[in-house]
């Protein structure tokens, strides 16, 4: 049968009984208006049917780092706030390096000291120096170096106890300020006291005034009372401020004293590492000279005692790298270009590697994260397009990723989508709606969806044959509000009857003509 798209029309009999000529074939056919159904048909067509679903999705960047300090010290600067655009390598925050420092000296002192012994006993002078003997005073100038070199060490490690202790001294004295209430200094207090004072002063005349006058007026007598329970009261608010003053001056006292002496002792240390530092390269200086003189053998040189001067050079090479690199750990940098999240450290904080400085996010490119069920994770692949909507915006983006594995925590598998396009204005853990496509049946034939019956459960549809409707029993498969998979029961040859009509049952008449 040749594919048609055809309008049924009711036959022009309107009567009871009508006689059909001409246009009817030339014959008489008697029926009844009840016995015709005005509908339309149509072929089944061969497409693809798709459904889509809404989900919601987690924003996230696709890029995101915790900057953990490598190092533990004192916050010395911190150059960068929530919301800040970073390059890779750019400083963010820099610790106080001093103890970094001296350990760089320290090992490079090491250093210079190795290749020196090993330039003294294998150099091309050694053999000039073989009569010179200065056991004794190489061996002073060592236990020298030796003293000062721990007196060195124990200022540098006094000096970092003093400032740990100065930060515990003045936070405690923001906790007395907090205490007894004053911004500055305990004389706010006592100016407080001295007002009070002066109050009671002018209101100890008044009552003195107003308790003379009611000797000769009874009718005073109310408000000299009233007046002398006001003087009691600003006494006794008077002598507590005398009191919460002198309280909070002898602690203030007490603790800016400490303060004071923590920061003699700061000054004193950093005084005494200049001087023990100085004195370190004066005696090695010194030691240099008379290592030339005691350092060299007579006769040859054995081959153990070069490996073992150059192994010393080795290992000693080693800690000034170990030293410069830890130096490094001081000046936090950006590992990433993108948005700071998060600052968790401020000035005068002490950094650790137990928790993260920084937190930094690429937003060039964002990805939404959200969960469905096993049968509608196996309709995804990967490069399906997506939509994402949010704040009544659109952005395109595709799935990068599919759950192999159910969540634990929602029982779902996740699905991982890129999100394309200025990404900007999205913000970090925020929701949003994403669009795709979850069910698709390709190359089936699809009918309108109104044209599809059920006897219980089985489906059919009204076909058009040799001029009546004939009851078509189909399989169905994919739908929608508007169309359906039909994948059993019916050809694209096969003329569907697509509309309704009170008149439509197994074998009534209709008539076909084509329409447009």
């Amino acid at each position: 049968m040749k594919k048609r798209n055809l309008t049924v029309t009711l036959l022009l009999c309107t009567a009871l009984s009508v006689s059909m000529l001409g246009g009817c074939s030339g014959q008489t056919v008697e029926e009844t208006a009840e016995d015709i159904a005005v509908v339309e048909a149509a072929n089944p067509e061969t497409g693809s049917l798709k459904l889509s679903g809404d989900f919601i999705a987690t924003l996230n960047p696709d890029e995101s780092v915790y900057i953990i300090p490598m190092a533990t010290a004192e916050v010395l600067a911190v150059n960068v706030s929530e919301g800040d655009t970073v390059e890779e390598g750019d400083v963010l925050a820099v610790l106080d390096d001093t103890m970094a420092q001296y350990t760089v000296k320290s090992a490079q002192i090491g250093l210079d000291t190795a290749k020196t012994n090993y330039d003294l006993n294998f150099g091309d002078g050694a053999d000039m120096l073989n009569d010179m003997n200065a056991d004794s005073e190489l061996s002073g100038t060592e236990d020298n170096i030796t003293d000062y070199q721990e007196q060195y060490y124990n200022a540098v490690k006094s000096l970092d106890d003093a400032k740990q202790k100065l930060n515990d001294k003045e936070d405690e004295y923001a906790a007395i300020k907090e205490k007894y209430d004053y911004n500055e200094d305990v004389d706010e207090i006592k100016d407080y006291a001295e007002d009070l004072s002066k109050q009671l002063q002018d209101k100890s005349k008044e009552a003195t005034r107003i308790s003379n006058a009611a000797q000769t007026d009874p009718s005073l007598f109310e408000q000299a009372a009233q007046i002398a329970e006001e003087v009691t009261d600003l006494q006794n608010e008077y002598q507590n401020a005398m009191t919460r003053y002198q309280n909070a001056a002898a602690d203030d006292a007490e603790i800016q004293a400490e303060i004071k002496g923590y920061k003699q002792q700061i000054s004193a240390y950093e005084t005494s590492i200049e001087s023990y530092q100085s004195a370190v390269d004066s005696y090695y200086e010194g030691y240099s000279q008379q290592v030339v003189a005691q350092d060299i053998q007579n006769g040859e040189l054995r081959d153990d005692s070069r490996q073992l001067s150059q192994n010393n050079i080795t290992s000693a090479q080693l800690q000034v790298d170990q030293a410069k690199e830890s130096l490094e750990n001081y000046t936090i940098t950006a590992t990433i270009s993108g948005v700071i999240e998060a600052v968790n450290i401020d000035v005068h904080d002490y950094a650790s590697s137990s928790n993260p400085a920084f937190v930094i996010s690429n937003k060039d490119t964002m990805v939404a994260t959200y969960y469905v069920s096993e049968d509608v994770r196996n309709t995804f692949s990967t490069g399906q397009k997506i939509t994402v909507t949010k704040d009544d915006r659109t952005y395109d983006g595709e799935v990068i990723e599919r759950g192999s594995a159910v969540d634990a925590n929602t029982g779902l598998f996740r699905i991982k989508a890129s999100v394309k396009g200025d990404t900007s204005a999205l913000l970090s853990g925020t929701k949003a709606t994403v669009t795709t496509d979850t069910y698709h049946a390709d190359n089936v034939l699809i009918i309108p969806y109104d044209a599809v019956y059920y006897d219980g459960t089985q489906a059919y549809v009204y076909t058009v044959v040799d001029g009546k409707a004939e009851r078509t029993d189909i399989t169905t498969g994919l739908y929608d509000i508007e169309n359906i998979v039909v994948t059993d029961g019916l050809t694209q040859d096969d003329l569907v009857i697509t509309t309704w009509s009170a008149q439509l049952r197994e074998g009534v008449t209709v008539s076909v003509s084509e329409g447009e």
